[in-house]
């Protein structure tokens, strides 16, 4: 399975789950690829609007470039909801970390980092 392929079908996942905790759920697909930004999923329960950028790691660690970061930021800044990156490691559950505002630096995790877990954000 290619890298999009991959991708694809792990937004496709947090997409099922968050349907489940009660929020309508949009995947902009080939998000990656557009011109403009855009998250991976857009979710929202009535109550708040999340906009997800959604990462896998087949690793213990995991770097998304700031660009990206601030491009998911400036988006969710323009359509007023929450920006949250979303880390699914290699045999864990989704853990996500609030970005509040642009980032000056690379934004890297670790699969032990004390990042949020799904009823933490909802």
């Amino acid at each position: 399975m290619g890298c999009y392929s991959k991708g694809a079908s792990y937004e496709r996942e947090l997409l099922a789950l968050l349907k489940d905790k009660g929020f309508a759920v949009v995947r902009v697909a080939g998000s990656g690829r557009a011109r403009m930004e855009q998250p991976d999923l857009l979710a929202s329960n009535g109550r708040k609007i999340l906009g997800f950028e959604c990462k896998y790691s087949g690793t213990d660690y995991k770097t998304i470039v700031k660009d990206e970061v601030n491009s998911l930021v400036d988006f969710c800044k323009k359509f007023n909801c929450v920006p949250v990156l979303a880390f699914r490691f290699q045999h864990t559950e989704w853990k996500f970390k609030i970005i509040s505002d642009y980032v000056s630096e690379n934004v890297s995790v670790k699969k032990n980092d004390d990042l949020l877990v799904m009823d933490e954000i909802i």
